[in-house]
């Protein structure tokens, strides 16, 4: 009998490992990936416009921004609850890693670069750059300069 309930414990984890617990180290190792290109893009700005390495970071957050985006769709519904329960928004991290990716021709400290920076931070759980004041006082600062937002 105990053999039974033994082999029965192990398919029922064995199971719950791959259905639940390899998506879920997916996810995390895409979460460090995103944090590292994020750090390693920072610096990537106009002035490399038109440059193999421009090209290459533009690429990279292009391309994570398209993972963020379909973990988000193909997730298993229990994963999808657990990192919505755990504050993970892959929409908004996705949008933001596409709209980096739009605005490196953007100065790094950037209005609208250094929000897209702060929704991919605040969408997958890492840590911010700027807080909600620093973010604040740029907006203001922007809309002084260019009398509005674009």
């Amino acid at each position: 009998m105990s053999a039974i309930v033994s082999f029965i414990l192990g398919g029922l984890g064995w199971f719950a490992a791959g259905f639940f617990g390899k998506p879920l180290l997916d996810f995390l190792n895409l979460r460090s990936q995103v944090h590292e290109e994020i750090i390693f893009t920072g610096k990537v700005g106009p002035i490399a416009a038109g440059t193999p390495a421009y090209d290459k970071a533009e690429d990279s957050l292009r391309r994570l921004g398209a993972k963020v985006h379909a973990t988000n769709v193909t997730a298993s519904l229990p994963l999808r609850w657990y990192l919505s329960k755990a504050g993970y928004d892959l929409v908004k991290a996705g949008g933001g890693l596409i709209g980096l990716c739009n605005s490196l021709a953007d100065n790094p400290s950037d209005l609208f670069r250094a929000g897209h920076t702060n929704s991919i931070q605040v969408g997958l759980n890492l840590p911010r750059d700027r807080n909600d004041e620093s973010l604040r006082l740029l907006k203001e600062t922007w809309e002084r300069r260019h009398g509005g937002v674009k």
